[in-house]
């Protein structure tokens, strides 16, 4: 009878201890449920983080741009700040071919932070009659208008209906624009042409024709500046032409009365008087 007594209070026990169980697995479910609830009504419904203003970072900017990507974006005042998808924000950001960079994060309670970093234009192309912004890197940012401008050297001559020619080109261009940037004449860039023969030719702003050939574009520059400055030091007077196609070497079309420079003239001395 002892036995069966402990059994009986065994099993008891045991159901007494599985009600318990139960009834505390559905009091937390209950509880969960509401607190799940409650806290989708606060946060997504109730809107206590309300989207009021986005902060661009990019003092380049003007308004109509800054404008023009939070368009881009998706975003509108009064959207759910904790509903806002930050990586989906930046893709959309990010297709804008101008756009090089962007970072996007909330700042509690009220707004969302857009940093970004802009494609720079570093010349423009010409293509079947239309010009092209295009950065240091080849790029192309859009045909170019008057909100950007017109004051960027324009590459001429590049082979559109050959790829590689086109690309091996380009990168010619590019490379000479770049190790142009503070010599003498890069502010007077209008035109760079890639002629026939490959070479390059540059027209300046204020009509004149330089032809630096096919390589040693470090030194002509070099050969151009001593040029210019011996040019303007004995007063010579010559015709808006300069071939630099040979090497440590400047041919110039002079006006009748006036001589040539010796083609080994850097490393002579030209007294102020001679030419005069």
């Amino acid at each position: 009878m002892g036995f069966l007594k402990k059994r009986t209070n065994r099993k008891l026990n045991y159901f007494i201890y599985l009600i318990y169980v139960t009834g505390a697995v559905a009091s937390i479910s209950v509880i969960g449920f509401f607190g799940y609830t409650t806290y989708n009504y606060f946060l997504f419904q109730k809107k206590i983080f309300t989207l009021n203003k986005i902060i661009i970072l990019d003092r380049n900017m003007s308004l109509k741009e800054k404008n023009k990507i939070i368009g881009i974006s998706g975003l509108s005042k009064g959207d759910n700040l904790v509903g806002i998808n930050t990586k989906r924000v930046s893709r959309l950001i990010a297709s804008d071919m101008w756009v090089k960079d962007v970072t996007v994060y909330k700042k509690y309670p009220d707004k969302i932070i857009i940093i970004l970093k802009q494609r720079n234009i570093f010349a423009m192309i010409a293509n079947n009659g239309n010009l092209y912004y295009i950065n240091r890197d080849g790029y192309v940012l859009g045909r170019a208008d008057y909100g950007k401008g017109y004051g960027y050297p324009i590459v001429t001559g590049l082979n559109a209906d050959n790829a590689g020619s086109y690309f091996d080109r380009l990168k010619k261009v590019l490379y000479f624009l770049k190790i142009s940037k503070f010599s003498v004449i890069y502010n007077l860039i209008g035109e760079i042409n890639i002629e026939r023969d490959g070479g390059i030719a540059v027209y300046t702003d204020n009509g004149l024709y330089i032809k630096f050939g096919i390589n040693n574009y470090k030194n002509k520059l070099k050969t151009l500046k001593k040029l210019f400055y011996e040019i303007n030091k004995i007063h010579i007077k010559y015709k808006n032409y300069i071939n630099l196609e040979y090497k440590n070497e400047a041919v110039i079309e002079v006006n009748s009365g006036s001589r040539v420079l010796p083609a080994k003239y850097k490393n002579l001395f030209i007294r102020p008087d001679v030419y005069k």
